[in-house]
């Protein structure tokens, strides 16, 4: 009686390891699968944020590329040019009813651009300007030139309509400066006797709407107006009337193209 019993315990308690075995083995099996499927789904989200990293790294290496900008650039153009003051008594350029003197291109000017970033740069320029009587007019014959040279600083004004790394072909630019002038009377046989000149300096303001034609090229349009401190000549060649009279203005209007060297 006694042996039967301690079987029974001894087959009571095998089967409590076998469940528990089975129990403990049932566990270990949905914590391995568990652990995969964490892993698994680790893995995914790993790789999903590393697409995303590296899209977002492709935005902005695009984004980069569309900042880059030309730093210097040369500019030439021709166009038109006039002196509205001074003028002695029965000289004068204005045509009556036509529009910038008639469209005739007296100006020549060749300058020089450098960027600081995509808002801020500089220009030099040079320009040649040409002031004669027109024949439409009853104005006295006449005929002088104008040597200048200015340095101003370059403002792009669609920065503060858009974002600055957007890449437009269109831009718009406002300057301000100063400049250096010399006006030179030309002799002729009405006017043999001419003064030695003058030289005189001024403050410049303007705007450039530019329109990019290619990868480094485009087109200009520069619209300017001049004052000028210390000149004593007349356009017309002629010392003032005026004994204090020694300011000047004039206006300008070329088109040209630019050309980015980098």
């Amino acid at each position: 009686m006694l042996q039967h019993s301690n079987s029974d315990k001894l087959i009571k308690y095998i089967c409590e390891i076998v469940s528990t075995d089975i129990i403990f083995m049932k566990g270990f099996r949905l914590i391995i699968f568990f652990l995969f499927v964490s892993n698994a789904v680790f893995s995914q989200k790993k790789t999903d944020n590393f697409l995303t990293l590296d899209t977002d790294s492709i935005k902005i290496d695009s984004t980069n590329s569309k900042a880059i900008f030309n730093k210097f650039s040369l500019e030439i153009g021709t166009g038109i040019s006039n002196g509205t003051r001074p003028y002695t008594d029965q000289f004068y350029t204005s045509v009556n009813n036509q529009l910038f003197n008639g469209f005739i291109f007296n100006s020549f000017m060749v300058g020089a651009k450098y960027n600081f970033s995509e808002i801020v740069g500089f220009k030099m320029d040079l320009a040649f300007d040409r002031f004669i009587n027109s024949e439409q007019t009853k104005s006295k014959p006449f005929e002088v030139a104008q040597y200048r040279t200015s340095i101003q600083a370059v403002f792009n004004l669609n920065s503060f309509v858009k974002p600055i790394n957007y890449v437009s072909r269109f831009n718009l630019f406002f300057r301000g400066g100063i400049q250096l002038a010399i006006l030179k009377p030309i002799a002729a046989d009405y006017n043999i006797k001419v003064s030695n000149g003058d030289s005189y300096a001024g403050i410049v303001f303007g705007i450039t709407p530019t329109i990019r034609i290619s990868k480094k090229t485009s087109v200009f349009l520069d619209l300017s107006s001049y004052s000028n401190y210390g000149q004593n000549i007349t356009w017309n060649g002629k010392h003032s009337a005026t004994s204090n009279n020694s300011e000047g203005h004039m206006y300008s209007g070329t088109i040209g193209l630019s050309f980015a060297l980098d």
